[in-house]
């Protein structure tokens, strides 16, 4: 939902419960305009899933100041999540303000919501000024991006490689956004995998849900070698851990 505001007066505070974003040039393109607006929501709808522990955590409720590229986003959240909004929007601002000062990641930041700080950051067009600035801001000191954000995403996911192989962990969520996949919380490295699957499999993995699956496939890793996503060729769910024997279960089945 978009709206219109005044523009703000000095003395007035800005709404904790929101998170703007501030764009400005001597003539924004659209399509660099929209690249930037495109990344930001794709980034905070990542991060506050993230922070809150659900898919699709919040809708946003946009406005925009008359007369300027300053654009308001008001968290609506789903039941029960009202106490996670001042979390993830502090996520939000203050991620910002780390990948921007140096490659470490933020807390609740995916890869996702990396490329698009990245993305946003690319946008800026320093040469021309048509796109000199953008920056985020709750209620401290605006963030502002400059290309340097855009390197330290480069340090920290950089380059990727492919290869057949197979992970494994606890089957969690199950989406067509994107492209049909679910996500497997591998457990060697505790980082969500996205796994692309057919349709012929939805069944089998649907009776998988929230249970330990191996997944078989061309998968997809950073340089620094965490697996990023797979595309699915084998799957099957496997035994529960606390289902698994015992060593002393091992023991007796040895000893007879």
């Amino acid at each position: 939902m978009i709206g219109k505001s005044p523009g703000m007066s000095k003395s007035r505070k800005q709404n904790p419960h929101r998170i703007t974003l501030k764009l400005d040039g001597k003539g924004i393109p659209a399509e660099r305009f929209l690249k930037s607006i495109s990344a930001f929501v794709g980034l905070i709808n990542d991060v506050a899933d993230n922070t809150a522990g659900a898919e699709k955590a919040f809708s946003w409720i946009v406005t925009v100041e008359s007369g300027s590229d300053i654009v308001h986003f008001a968290p609506v959240p789903k039941s029960g999540l009202s106490d996670q909004i001042a979390l993830s929007l502090r996520a939000i601002e203050d991620g910002f303000a780390l990948i921007e000062e140096r490659a470490e990641r933020p807390q609740y930041w995916s890869d996702a919501a990396l490329k698009r700080a990245k993305e946003m950051s690319e946008a800026l067009d320093i040469v021309h000024e048509s796109l000199n600035m953008i920056s985020i801001s709750t209620n401290s000191k605006p963030s502002r991006l400059t290309r340097k954000t855009s390197h330290h995403v480069d340090q920290l996911i950089g380059r990727e490689r492919n290869s057949l192989g197979t992970i494994e962990g606890k089957l969690r969520t199950i989406t067509e956004g994107g492209g049909l996949h679910f996500i497997v919380h591998d457990a060697l490295t505790q980082n969500g995998v996205r796994c692309y699957f057919e349709d012929d499999r939805t069944d089998a993995i649907i009776a998988a849900f929230r249970h330990r699956v191996a997944v078989y496939g061309l998968i997809r890793y950073r340089l620094d070698g965490v697996p990023v996503s797979i595309k699915v060729q084998e799957f099957r769910a496997l035994r529960d851990r606390s289902k698994l024997p015992s060593f002393r279960d091992v023991r007796g089945i040895l000893a007879n």
